[in-house]
């Protein structure tokens, strides 16, 4: 039995940044470098653990959420005895409330839980010598089907056909430029990947007006899902008639905060892929949550994630260990990811093996690393 208790005697946090040589694009902007922030935690009897917190947008997030993180959760947990990561979990979230209401940041509050969630994890079966995957749940598979996202008209044509002969099944492109470039793009992506899973993601960037022009252009398009066609604070009328209009499911749940919003999203809207991401709501013991609520409402389980490979390397564990249909792999150019986690090493006929990793998550950051991806302003 894995002991899943622990008291946090220390804290680091670390801001890191990678250059990319070709920007990265979606409906709402474009990434200029791959960001990164990082959490070592450790316990009094000196086990560590690893967790990532979501800070992709604002450029700048990354020092605003690293400020969180040492000036307000830190003192909050140090020197404290939890039972368990949920139990931290809980813990901070139910401390921070009030500060993450009256500043009207919950978003940034929760993503830094999310980190240090996920690190207590990682924490506690480095401790026990296990693969998180088993820690998380007893006799779950070591894989899981991976799909190739944030492909673009531009990137797709030099990504998919190595990646297609690799053996990966399920491709992911961005639409939301227009209907007749969308159109084109997905066109062309089934013909660089024929026969293979292919999804869309618009990235909350339609009105509904224009979800239900692309429903009726697709028709019955054997689509796998249609991502975040509408923005997540759109009114429930607006979900239902789309999903009623629209042949292809529907994938939300990246930018969804808390088990009653996914529960909402499942059993009234009609959404029919869940896909939390774990470094910004609700670390690993959220993730949990939700898979069961997607199993509950007969939905699938598609975690999201876009960022460095130890937050990789986590999702993919929970995705393992709580049945998920499918692990998004971000396939574009990300120094941070393939350092840490490389894909070649993990993913194989288009599957994601967690057999042979270390205890824990099985990344450690060396301090080469994080010197050399050390952002400018940290």
């Amino acid at each position: 039995m894995t002991d899943m208790s622990f008291c946090i005697d220390r804290l680091d946090v670390f801001h890191l940044e990678a250059p990319i040589g070709t920007p990265r694009r979606n409906a709402f902007g474009t990434m200029h470098a791959r960001p990164a922030l990082l959490v070592r935690m450790t316990a009094s009897d000196g086990a560590q653990g690893w967790g990532e917190a979501f800070c992709n947008w604002p450029a700048f997030g990354a020092r605003h959420r690293r400020r969180i993180l040492e000036d307000i959760l830190a003192p909050l947990m140090l020197g404290n005895v939890y039972a368990s990561p949920e139990d931290l979990w809980s813990a901070l979230t139910s401390t921070t409330r009030l500060i993450a209401l009256q500043a009207n940041e919950p978003g940034p509050f929760e993503q830094c839980i999310a980190a240090l969630d996920i690190a207590a994890w990682d924490l506690v079966a480095r401790r026990d010598s296990r693969p998180l995957y088993a820690v998380l749940s007893d006799g779950s598979p070591a894989s899981v089907p991976v799909y190739a996202s944030a492909l673009t008209s531009e990137t797709q044509e030099r990504l998919v056909p190595s990646l297609r002969a690799d053996g990966w099944g399920a491709f992911k492109t961005k639409v939301g430029f227009g209907l007749d470039r969308d159109l084109q793009t997905i066109d062309r992506l089934r013909g660089l990947a024929p026969g293979a899973a292919i999804m869309v993601d618009a990235n909350q960037n339609w009105s509904i007006g224009e979800a239900l022009d692309f429903a009726q252009a697709m028709g019955d398009d054997d689509l796998t899902w249609i991502e975040e066609p509408l923005p997540a604070d759109t009114a429930d009328a607006d979900w239902q008639d789309l999903v009623a209009a629209t042949a292809a499911p529907i994938a939300a749940g990246e930018n969804l905060r808390g088990d009653r919003a996914f529960h909402r999203a499942a059993t009234d809207l009609g959404i029919a892929v869940l896909q939390p991401d774990a470094v910004k709501w609700g670390g690993l013991s959220g993730l949990r949550r939700i898979a069961d609520i997607a199993a509950d409402a007969d939905a699938r389980f598609a975690p999201h994630y876009l960022g460095s490979g130890l937050g990789l390397a986590a999702t993919a564990h929970a995705a393992a260990a709580f049945g998920a249909a499918w692990l998004e792999i971000d396939v574009t150019e990300n120094p941070l990811r393939e350092a840490l986690f490389p894909m070649a090493q993990h993913v194989c006929g288009g599957n994601l093996d967690l057999s042979t990793t270390a205890p824990g998550l099985g990344v450690t950051p060396d301090p080469e690393f994080l010197e050399r991806f050390r952002a400018p302003q940290a």
